[in-house]
């Protein structure tokens, strides 16, 4: 696909990748006084995203609390984000082992997060599923967490890209 000059200098540019769009809610917003250059806005960040962005967490920390909160959500641990996909028809049995075993898939991030102490354990869930940023000095409670959370889901080596 090529470019031409008028895309190239299009006040519209900055509207974020498809990927981003389909990932996430994007406001384009002005960014000059009369309105004519707008950017892309992700408004749907997560804390986790947020803290991310602000380089207060790490690359591999931010991996692992996204893994963390789809492991909860696939549990049905969240109301505000029930999975679609992990509900099943069939007789009450199907349904009691159904529910038995999505019960089970959290259990083992749980166990590794608990590794890192009961108020590491307290912040790492209250930030990843009640999407609550850490007050004060809970940041490095979070860190502890989060830390136990990237050696259970193996992200514990990525090198942040962000240098």
């Amino acid at each position: 696909m090529s470019l031409s000059r008028s895309d190239l200098f299009s006040p519209n540019l900055e509207r974020g990748t498809d990927e981003l769009r389909l990932r996430h809610r994007v406001e384009i917003q002005p960014i000059d006084l009369r309105g004519l250059m707008r950017r892309a806005v992700v408004t749907d960040q997560t804390a986790i995203d947020k803290l991310f962005i602000r380089k207060k967490i790490t690359a591999p920390q931010h991996s692992a609390g996204e893994s963390f909160l789809d492991v909860i959500v696939k549990a049905g641990g969240t109301p505000r984000s029930s999975d679609p996909s992990a509900t099943m028809g069939g007789t009450l049995r199907d349904a009691e082992r159904a529910m038995s075993s999505r019960i089970m898939c959290a259990s083992g991030a749980y166990r590794a997060l608990a590794r890192s102490g009961s108020d590491a354990e307290r912040v790492t869930i209250r930030v990843v599923t009640k999407d609550v940023l850490p007050s004060g000095g809970l940041l490095h409670l979070l860190r502890k967490g989060l830390d136990s959370l990237t050696y259970y889901f193996g992200t514990v080596g990525v090198r942040d890209p962000r240098g």
